[in-house]
């Protein structure tokens, strides 16, 4: 597929379809509908030929747009037929459908069709309207809102609307770095023409990122060309309403009066293309085009638009904005100070006037400290692009010392989210070397992350070490991190210790204290302290740090058997991420869900969120979100009842340099439960005895019951495992727990039943089945269910056979399974996978008791009766 029509798949598949459908002699028409560089024009040149349909083009051409009949005649020529010249319309086109139809099958491929002359227009709408069940198709292209698509009125349209982001960057991330990527999307505001266009005119430097990119479209461009037609098209009011939109920004505009228009002079601008008008008011259809008009306008027109802005604004909410569009409208360069004093008047316009600012001020060190501080407050918005912009700039300005430092942090802690944490580790050391001691400190603690976040356990014992000599509680933190790492329990404890004693109270401290609570077996503390962070977030001056702290809180609340509260936390960590252009935290918060919702028995929802995820995961090299995922998988596994491949998936992530470990640990239990059934006890007990050196350490109940209930699970002394099994039970209950006591009751069950001990094992199973119940783990109340019905319990066994339970998805399948229909064609009916049909197959006999597809059939064509 060509890179152009990326995000266009769906109309591609339509106007295939509409080709095979003229070549079957079933006709029709179809209308694309979409503003310049939306790919109207690349589609059709897109669409293969096929079999024996031949296609009929015309291109509209403005100057032809007012001779009556001439965009028909050019099109006639094209088919091979005769023109008509009766003036008639309907008469005219009867004629020129019947001799298509005999020519047929023929395609009428129509670009620009806003172009044309209104009566070839009207004759060729007349035809589309009359395509069915013959062999002849018409595909038309226009612009929006313009007359012609009155006039295609019936028509089926197709509007090609802007890409998204995540389409934008598939059509250029192989194009050039990543950063620069990101800008250019932003740029183009979604406009595929706009974008390769911006994407072809970098230079080396830019493409590489060493410099930054473009605003405006290129000089030689067709979509300069295009857009300055366009503007010069329009008239003098018109004209002057875009100006002022390429001049202003959404944020110092809405709810003004400024950019206000009597209907017609609004109407006439947005058919243009150049405007976008929405809820919050009027603003230029992308930053790119708002660059492009604003360089193509004379100085009076940018200076009559500036002060047309300056005199419209609230000057109380929007001074710095005033001050600016003066500064403009008068020529003046010298009130920069003046806007970087009113700069954080208004939080919704703080970003633009410190780059505003900027822009105004000389050369130097005050300059790279204001675009700093511009791109802060735009990385704070989420708008990820222009603060990358703003510190390349920076950079540029900065003299060596502390300022190059704090933009380098910057732009570091941008990487660490939303690009390649190795190189954002690299940039925060470097930083740390021309910073103070206290924010030296800082950026370490940022590297430490972007170390962990890739899984660089060697790195981040460097960066502990580098920070040793700022003599700061966040050296102190990471020498006890690194500590804990290499097994030095001992050393840990006592630096994390008094990081629990010592740590700040703002966002960054209560993120530290929580990891360190959590490292020293404190769970219930560390789940205190990720609440604080999350509060701490909302309302404090570090909103980006909110989606961090929420990964914290769902983590803790994971760890403490809440998966409920982890799935809320991830879900709304994962909106935020995304919405403040924070992509890696977003990849690593689903992957968290998807743990979340595998502890529940949730497998589809799990391997849902693990696959949202993963393009980011391989795309950054997030090794610590891969690890998780790969855990999340292997628990998807067990649930599957495929223990050999969950074995296998975790017994990779103990592979030595496989950059596994933030995970080793937290997912032994799994190792040790998949390799019990595999036959892999050797295996499972040299796994287990390094997971009871951990918890043993921390003292944890949490953890030590998880290890106990291993050590029943491998004992082969019936009288051991039951004493493992109760020591278990103890902690979990004693600690609160919920699910993770229903599943070692659930085992405990079942090693009763092996000793045939079916009473004992009922009053265990009962509790677990209260416990799931109260967890909403459908999964394993099913499991516990079904155990009840093999241990004897009448009342599970008289309620096995109902159906009344099922989900609809479940009775689908069951009525197609009792029609005698293999998984396969089970699948294919109700659009599903195999395997997904396979596993609500596991969970149906399950439900209902049943060990097989016969049995299944047999109970629900003939069920028991059920007691009254």
């Amino acid at each position: 597929m060509a890179a152009a029509t990326v995000g266009r798949e769906d109309v591609q598949t339509r106007l295939a379809a509409l080709r095979d459908d003229v070549l079957a002699g079933r006709g029709g028409a179809l209308v694309l509908a979409g503003a310049r560089g939306m790919g109207r024009t690349t589609l059709l040149d897109a669409l293969p030929a096929c079999g024996s349909v031949r296609f009929a083009t015309l291109t509209g051409v403005a100057a032809e747009s007012g001779l009556p009949w001439a965009g028909l005649q050019r099109l006639c020529a094209s088919a091979g037929i005769a023109p008509d010249t009766v003036a008639d319309v309907s008469l005219r086109g009867t004629a020129l459908h019947q001799r298509l139809a005999e020519r047929g099958p023929v395609l009428c491929l129509v670009d620009d069709a806003h172009l044309l002359d209104a009566e070839s227009l009207d004759v060729l709408a007349f035809v589309a309207r009359r395509c069915a069940r013959s062999p002849v198709g018409v595909v038309l292209t226009t612009m929006p809102a313009t007359p012609a698509v009155d006039r295609l009125a019936g028509l089926e349209v197709v509007r090609l609307e802007p890409l998204t982001h995540d389409e934008s960057w598939r059509l250029v991330a192989a194009r050039v770095a990543a950063p620069v990527a990101a800008e250019l999307v932003e740029t183009a505001g979604g406009n595929p023409s706009d974008l390769l266009e911006l994407a072809d005119a970098l230079t080396a430097a830019q493409a590489a990122g060493r410099q930054p990119p473009p605003r405006s479209l290129p000089a030689d461009g067709r979509g300069r060309g295009a857009v300055i037609r366009a503007c010069r098209g329009l008239s003098d009011a018109a004209r002057a309403l875009v100006l002022r939109a390429a001049c202003a920004d959404p944020a110092e505009t809405a709810g003004s009066a400024c950019l206000l228009a009597a209907d017609p002079v609004l109407a006439e601008a947005q058919r243009s293309g150049l405007v976008c008008v929405t809820s919050a008011g009027i603003r230029a259809a992308s930053p790119a085009l708002a660059a492009t008009v604003y360089a193509a306008a004379s100085d009076t027109e940018r200076r009559e638009a500036h002060d047309t802005l300056a005199a419209t604004l609230d000057p109380q909410r929007h001074r710095a904005s005033r001050e600016w569009h003066r500064a403009c409208a008068d020529g003046r360069t010298d009130v920069a100070d003046r806007i970087a004093a009113a700069a954080d008047d208004n939080p919704e316009t703080s970003a633009l006037a410190w780059h505003r600012a900027a822009r105004l001020t000389p050369p130097g060190a005050v300059r790279a400290e204001r675009l700093r501080l511009a791109a802060r407050r735009y990385w704070t918005e989420g708008r990820v692009g222009p603060a990358r912009r703003l510190l390349w700039q920076a950079r540029e300005h900065a003299p060596p010392g502390p300022t190059a430092g704090r933009v380098l942090v910057a732009a570091g802690e941008i990487e660490l989210r939303d690009g390649t944490p190795e190189v954002a580790a690299h940039q925060l050391m470097l930083a740390a070397e021309s910073l103070p001691a206290d924010e030296a400190a800082d950026a370490f603690l940022l590297a430490a992350e972007a170390r962990r976040t890739a899984a660089d356990g060697c790195g981040y014992a460097e960066t502990a070490s580098r920070a040793a000599a700022t003599d700061t509680l966040v050296a102190t933190h990471l020498s006890g991190m690194a500590a804990m790492f290499t097994r030095d329990h001992a050393g840990a404890a006592t630096a994390l210790r008094r990081v629990l004693d010592e740590a700040g109270g703002d966002v960054s401290g209560a993120l530290c204290a929580a990891e360190a609570a959590m490292t020293l077996g404190r769970p219930t503390l560390a789940h205190d302290r990720a609440a604080a962070a999350v509060a701490r977030a909302r309302v404090g001056d570090q909103p980006t740090l909110l989606p961090t702290a929420l990964f914290q809180f769902s983590l803790t609340s994971a760890l403490l058997d809440r998966p409920h509260a982890a799935v809320e936390a991830s879900g709304e960590g994962v909106a935020l991420a995304v919405a403040s252009g924070q992509r890696n935290t977003a990849a690593e918060l689903d992957v968290l869900a998807g743990l979340a919702h595998v502890s529940l028995g949730d497998r589809d929802a799990a391997l849902a969120h693990v696959a949202s995820a993963q393009e980011r995961i391989d795309r950054a090299g997030l090794r610590r979100a891969a690890a998780v995922a790969d855990w999340v998988r292997a628990c998807a596994d067990l649930l599957d009842d495929r223990p050999a491949d969950a074995f296998r998936r975790l017994a990779a992530l103990f592979v030595p340099g496989a950059g596994r470990s933030p995970v080793q640990v937290a997912a032994i239990p799994q190792l040790v439960e998949s390799a019990i059934r595999c036959d892999e006890s050797d295996s499972a007990r040299r796994a287990l005895e390094r997971y009871e050196t951990w918890a043993e350490s921390t003292g944890t109940g949490v953890w030590l019951a998880l290890a106990y209930r291993c050590r029943a699970l491998l004992a082969d002394d019936p009288q051991a495992a039951e004493a493992w099994f109760r020591r278990a039970i103890e902690l979990q209950r004693s600690g609160g727990m919920t699910l993770e006591l229903a599943r070692t009751e659930l085992a405990y069950a079942r090693a009763l039943r092996r000793q045939r001990r079916n009473r004992e094992a009922r009053a265990v199973l009962r509790d677990a089945l209260r416990l799931a119940d109260d967890a909403g783990a459908g999964y394993w109340a099913a499991q516990i269910r079904a155990e009840l019905r093999a241990a004897g319990d009448r009342a599970e066994q008289a309620a096995s056979t109902s159906t009344e339970n099922l989900t609809p998805q479940q009775e689908r399948i069951v009525r197609l399974v009792v029609d005698g229909r293999t998984n396969r064609e089970v699948a294919e009916r109700l659009g599903l996978s195999r395997r997904t049909v396979e596993h609500h197959l596991r969970n149906i006999f399950v439900r209902l008791g049943v060990r097989s597809r016969v049995e299944l059939v047999a109970v629900v064509a003939d069920p028991p009766p059920r007691d009254v």
